[in-house]
């Protein structure tokens, strides 16, 4: 039988670094005394509603090595642990009740807890002052756009803005890691160290008692050698140019089997410019100047925060200019209602794997797995193969690293235009003659597929 609990015993008690620790009251059966490993100390109620047994914390414990205040402060606790058995004696479930009025939005503020509403805090008051906010803000799905703020149907922000954040749960995060870690491995993992720290700053606001990402393994394994391309590798014996070849390929393959649509000229393009994902999927009409042929990438959606020009070669503008327009107000190039940039990455990546592993079965062969984001890695690689200078990739895939890093990007002011018009042609042109090698005019290569 459990002892009564006092005052000396309350301040006797010590934590266990290896256990929880709860000590039952022998006065008042229900009534725990809880330790964690850490030392804090707490009251909770145990009780059974409905057959199930439920669990009702009081709070936490706050008299220190004072007996006297251990002496009220169990005397007070008893009382408010009695009447909440009182409660359970005539069939009620208190602890449910305490829960359901968390969620229940106060009267006055309707909208404060929304995830949405949650997530614009949390840059106005964290993010926004942190280094590279624009890319955090991409990866929780918000873009800041003439002070009005967009959300990605395809991230947490465009998922869960209607939400309550309070039931967004560990179920709710895990799987929508899973389906960006299918086509962007590496990305999921950015995405889930910005959620976590987002929900670790709900907590620390009082906004959540715990957060949903707790325990929960980032969704992929990092190597920081990984150095999968698609095109032939110097050190790599027998390897080839023809993955490249069936996904250009697979891109026009696409177009013909699901009709005219986005996708292909998404991929092309992502070919030829070497950039990320999301900027390429959410480029607009706005951004690109044909007759300079350029494209800039404004701050807004660049990974380091500043505009980042791109010069267009003519079998990118080619690209851009025969894909199809559907209007709408949001002027995406790359769009299937108009109004949202295109998604449904994992369905295209599948799509697209089917139709290159049909090529490669041509010549009994078999391609690894493989994600977007090498098409990125290929790009570089492929330029370092073609004599480009490494502080030239560096610039014309906007990777502050290596070259630029430190000190030497500070001094650094030199835009390299002219070399990234260069770089971007010279890769166009090898493009060209690994696709379709009997081709000499690279603007003629998209009509010759058609």
């Amino acid at each position: 039988m459990a002892k009564a609990l006092t005052a000396q015993a309350l301040i006797k008690l010590k934590a266990d670094p290896t256990k929880r620790v709860e000590k039952p009251d022998g006065v008042l059966t229900g009534l725990y005394f809880v330790i964690q490993p850490t030392g804090r100390k707490s009251w909770a109620v145990r009780y059974r509603a409905a057959g199930t047994p439920k669990k009702m914390t009081l709070g936490n414990s706050l008299f220190g090595d004072d007996v006297d205040a251990a002496g009220e402060e169990l005397k007070r606790i008893r009382q408010e642990a009695a009447a909440i058995l009182d409660r359970v004696r005539r069939g009620e479930d208190p602890g449910a009740e305490k829960q359901a009025a968390k969620r229940a939005p106060e009267a006055h503020e309707p909208d404060r807890d929304l995830f949405l509403t949650v997530v614009k805090r949390y840059f106005r008051e964290y993010a926004s002052k942190r280094r590279n906010y624009p890319e955090k803000a991409r990866l929780l799905g918000m873009r800041r756009q003439d002070d009005e703020w967009t959300t990605n149907p395809q991230r947490a922000a465009g998922l869960w803005e209607a939400k309550r954040i309070q039931e967004i749960t560990r179920r709710d995060v895990r799987e929508h890691l899973e389906k960006l870690a299918v086509t962007a491995p590496i990305g999921a993992n950015r995405t889930f160290a910005e959620l976590r720290k987002f929900f670790n700053w709900c907590v620390g606001k009082d906004i959540l008692e715990t957060s949903p990402m707790t325990d929960l393994q980032q969704p992929s394994e990092e190597n920081d050698s990984r150095n999968r391309v698609l095109i032939r590798r110097k050190e790599v014996p027998g390897s080839s140019d023809d993955e490249l070849r069936w996904l250009w390929q697979a891109s026009e393959a696409y177009d013909d089997a699901a009709g005219r649509g986005p996708f292909g000229p998404f991929i092309q393009l992502l070919i030829l410019t070497g950039q990320r994902r999301s900027e390429v999927a959410e480029i607009t009409w706005p951004e690109v100047d044909i007759a300079a042929r350029e494209w800039v990438i404004p701050a807004a959606r660049s990974k380091n925060g500043e505009p980042h020009v791109v010069p267009l070669s003519d079998l990118a503008v080619a690209v851009l200019e025969a894909a199809p327009r559907i209007k709408g107000k949001a002027n995406y190039v790359f769009t299937t209602d108009g109004e949202h940039p295109v998604s449904g990455f994992s369905r295209m990546k599948q799509r697209i794997d089917k139709l290159m592993a049909g090529y490669a079965a041509e010549i009994e062969a078999t391609i690894p797995d493989w994600t977007i984001h090498d098409i990125r890695r290929t790009v570089a690689a492929g330029m370092q193969r073609i004599g480009i200078k490494m502080e030239v990739t560096e610039k014309v895939l906007n990777h502050k690293s290596g070259s630029f890093r430190g000190i030497a990007g500070i001094y650094q002011v030199h835009d390299y235009a002219d070399e990234k018009r260069a770089a971007l042609e010279a890769w166009a042109n090898f493009v060209s003659a690994v696709v379709a090698p009997s081709v000499s005019n690279v603007v003629q290569l998209r009509g010759a597929s058609q």
